[in-house]
């Protein structure tokens, strides 16, 4: 049976419609995320583009109805009273088995693709602010994770810490820099040391690319949602992981935690052993980073660094000993529409099926509860 009080270390608000009209700079308010009814749906713009439409309307639908029965849009008045209001939010959690959440955005997950970089660090000011409010509710349950733009990583750095005054727990950042700053470039170095002064752990969640605002909102092919949801664990490895791994990053930085969030598990033990044979086995080019500890591997940094907070993942089972089961953190991804709500316990008593009862209280909880600092 699946363990008794579960943590989600990847759980979602829906933020209202007036969050960022009410909250955000008035400097930027005409650019800022705002809602217009297209057609039956509410939709999200910011600054003129068109991004999505609100979730949190047919949690665990999918449990009940074919695929092709999903909706991809709805207004706000249909999303479930859990998404935005946290008493709301605790209380129907707590009935699928999870005390505790760790809390990311939905609308929000957009901002992070504004082109504009005050725009964007704004809109994320904003949000923060609306986020420890939420959370103000109980802060024992509820841990949010604070959006930090670090195009400017001093501003960055600013904001991580308004955010640990603030109340909430962790901060993200974008999945994907742009090219010509990725994350072993030395401007973050005073980022990553102010992570580890700050104990504040540092995820990266799927669909927060720098030069993405979103998906095409009427794109009508399957191919293109399977091609977006294959490439990013590409993204994040090629364009984030492996930089700081092989960058050195972790080795400057001994306290640094980062996270992988929403991008599932199975394509992880190729990627080390990837990293590895590279470092080992392939002619060292200029300027390739050399670890001090001479029996260093790069996968032991994953193991001693990195947390990975997955949904579902049938081969989870098969790779749990690669993987490290000290860096797995299961999340149920409410109120979203592939969330594992209200058939939580269930799934996971599947997906765990045979794995010692010490991992499966290390997946479903402990991992989390020491990252968070959960007292539940």
């Amino acid at each position: 049976m699946a363990p008794t009080n579960m943590l989600s270390s990847d759980s979602h608000i829906v933020e209202p419609p007036d969050l960022w009209s009410t909250r955000l700079d008035r400097e930027y308010r005409e650019r800022g995320p705002t809602v217009r009814r297209l057609d039956d749906a509410d939709w999200w713009f910011i600054d003129g583009r068109q991004t999505m439409s609100f979730v949190g309307f047919q949690t665990g639908v999918r449990f009940d109805k074919d695929g092709s029965e999903l909706k991809t849009s709805s207004s706000f008045g249909d999303v479930r009273r859990g998404a935005y209001d946290p008493r709301a939010f605790i209380d129907e959690n707590e009935r699928d088995g999870v005390v505790g959440s760790v809390l990311y955005p939905s609308q929000g997950l957009m901002c992070f693709g504004i082109p504009d970089s005050a725009l964007c660090s704004a809109t994320m000011r904003a949000y923060n602010d609306a986020l420890a409010d939420f959370c103000s509710e109980d802060r024992r349950r509820l841990k949010g994770v604070g959006m930090v733009n670090v195009d400017d990583p001093l501003e960055g750095i600013r904001e991580m810490t308004r955010c640990r005054d603030l109340g909430l727990g962790a901060v993200m950042i974008t999945v994907s820099p742009p090219p010509e700053k990725p994350y072993d470039h030395p401007m973050y170095e005073p980022f990553w040391s102010a992570a580890e002064d700050l104990a504040m752990p540092v995820a990266m969640h799927v669909a927060t690319g720098r030069t993405a605002l979103s998906p095409d909102p009427n794109q009508t092919s399957i191919l293109n949602v399977a091609a977006s949801a294959l490439c990013m664990q590409d993204v994040l490895f090629r364009k984030s992981i492996a930089d700081i791994i092989l960058g050195g990053v972790f080795e400057r930085h001994p306290k640094l935690r980062m996270g992988s969030v929403e991008h599932e598990v199975s394509w992880i033990p190729y990627f080390l052993w990837q990293m590895d044979y590279c470092y080992t086995d392939r002619p060292a080019r200029a300027h390739w980073h050399r670890y001090k500890d001479k029996d260093a591997l790069p996968s032991r940094y994953w193991r001693d660094h990195m947390w990975v907070s997955f949904q579902e993942d049938p081969h989870l089972t098969r790779i749990i000993d690669v993987v490290g089961v000290e860096t797995l953190a299961w999340g149920s991804d409410y109120p979203h529409t592939e969330s594992t709500f209200p058939q939580s316990r269930a799934m996971i008593d599947r997906f765990l099926a045979g794995v010692p009862e010490t991992h499966q209280r290390a997946i479903v909880r402990e991992n989390t509860a020491r990252l968070f600092a959960f007292d539940v």
